[in-house]
C-alpha cells in the first residue's frame, strides 16, 4: 500500500505535501527541454532575465519517449535552472504560458549541499519568490 496520495493537479494533500517539502529544500534545479538550440536559449534568457534562475545550463541530448502512442526519439535541448525553490512556481508559470511543447517537461531536483558561496550567489540573483 502507498503512503503518497492520489495525484491530480489540485489534489490538496498533494499541494500540501509539496510545500512541506519545499520547505526544507532551499535551492534546487529545474528541468526542461526544447526542440532546438535557438529556442533553448530564448528560453534561458527569460528565465534569467525574469529573476527566475541565476543560470541556465544548456546541453544537447536525445529524448525516448512514449507520445502518441508510439516510442519516439528526439533530439533536444536540455535547460538546467539553477534556482530557488521558492521560485519554482513563477517558473512553473512562465513555461506554462512560453514553452513551445504540448506537454512541457518540468522537474525539480532538490540540492541537498554545494558550495555556500555559490549557492548564496544563487539566492542573491533570484528574485524572491
Amino acid at each position: 500500500m502507498s503512503t503518497v496520495p492520489d495525484e491530480t493537479p489540485h489534489d490538496p494533500a498533494v499541494a500540501q505535501q509539496r510545500t512541506v517539502q519545499q520547505s526544507a529544500v532551499k535551492h534546487v534545479v529545474a528541468q526542461t527541454t526544447v526542440d532546438s538550440a535557438a529556442r533553448a536559449d530564448e528560453l534561458a534568457r527569460r528565465v534569467v532575465a525574469a529573476g527566475l534562475a541565476a543560470c541556465v545550463q544548456t546541453s544537447e541530448v536525445r529524448s525516448v519517449f512514449a507520445w502518441d502512442g508510439a516510442v519516439q526519439q528526439e533530439p533536444e535541448q536540455l535547460l538546467a535552472m539553477k534556482t530557488t525553490a521558492a521560485a519554482v512556481d513563477g517558473l512553473r508559470t512562465l513555461l506554462e504560458a512560453e514553452h513551445p511543447y504540448d506537454e512541457p517537461e518540468l522537474v525539480v531536483l532538490p540540492i541537498v549541499d554545494g558550495s555556500p558561496s555559490y549557492l548564496a550567489w544563487v539566492t542573491e540573483s533570484v528574485a524572491p519568490g
